[in-house]
């Protein structure tokens, strides 16, 4: 099975998260805060109709934004650009200038302003990079924690059965890890983190995930590092199904002032 290494950096400044291999799903999102209607850059016929007044394709209620994003997540199809709103009649309020940022938001993958418009009362807006990798923009940056949380577990999953033959099927089932972990992870997201499931390793029966920063430079997603150069490791025992994080950046620099 081909691993594929994580990337999240986090933008404080417009509150949006570049993610490679973070998958976004359904189950993702708080129930108060699930669209309750998209705007979607494009999609494909069955789905969505053309706004009239402003000839956007919307996806209009609940059901059909759910409709969509499972589609999307069964099939492995890729997502269009997309952001919510909450009402039609506020959603025509738009300004010719405000529907011309957002379709520049649709096109150049970045806000001229905010990504956050009043009348849509938008609460995310979803962008697929020309690189591979997606843009989120959150408008309560904890929305992500649980995102990230069920996808590294998911891939934690399939490595840890990855040589489990498909007719037994009885696969190892593997925690989700706790939010409150990823919030302890959340300074590291600023600088540019790599989780390395390249270098994931299991000694006994606990696995080891290590962390690097690597900024904005996407080169390094491929590259392998020593692992004395993480800043931490993603710790996952599997007898007792508990997630904890080291911090090897620490312990390093106590090795360092004891042989001075």
């Amino acid at each position: 099975m081909n691993r594929i290494n994580l990337y999240v950096h986090y933008d404080a400044v417009t509150n949006y998260f570049m993610t490679r291999g973070i998958t976004l799903k359904t189950i993702d999102f708080n129930r108060q805060y699930l669209p309750q209607n998209i705007i979607l850059a494009n999609a494909p016929e069955e789905f969505g109709r053309f706004d009239v007044q402003t000839d956007f394709k919307i996806l209009r209620n609940q059901t059909e934004v759910l409709d969509y994003f499972e589609l999307c997540q069964k099939e492995g199809r890729r997502m269009s650009n997309w952001i919510d709103f909450d009402s039609i009649e506020m959603m025509h309020q738009l300004t010719p200038v405000e529907i011309s940022e957002l379709l520049y938001l649709f096109h150049a993958n970045k806000a001229l302003r905010s990504p956050f418009f009043y009348k849509l009362q938008n609460n995310y807006v979803y962008l697929t990079m020309s690189n591979g990798l997606n843009k989120i923009y959150y408008r309560h940056m904890s929305h992500f924690y649980g995102r990230f949380a069920r996808s590294l577990s998911e891939h934690l999953s399939d490595i840890i059965n990855e040589n489990v033959r498909w007719f037994t099927r009885r696969k190892k089932l593997v925690s989700t890890m706790p939010v409150r972990l990823v919030e302890e992870l959340s300074p590291l997201f600023m600088n540019g983190l790599k989780i390395d499931l390249n270098q994931a390793i299991k000694e006994n029966d606990t696995w080891s995930i290590p962390l690097y920063i690597i900024e904005d430079d996407l080169t390094y997603l491929t590259r392998n590092f020593d692992r004395k150069d993480a800043v931490g490791q993603i710790i996952y025992q599997e007898s007792t199904s508990q997630w904890r994080i080291e911090d090897l950046s620490q312990q390093f620099e106590d090795k360092t002032e004891g042989t001075q």
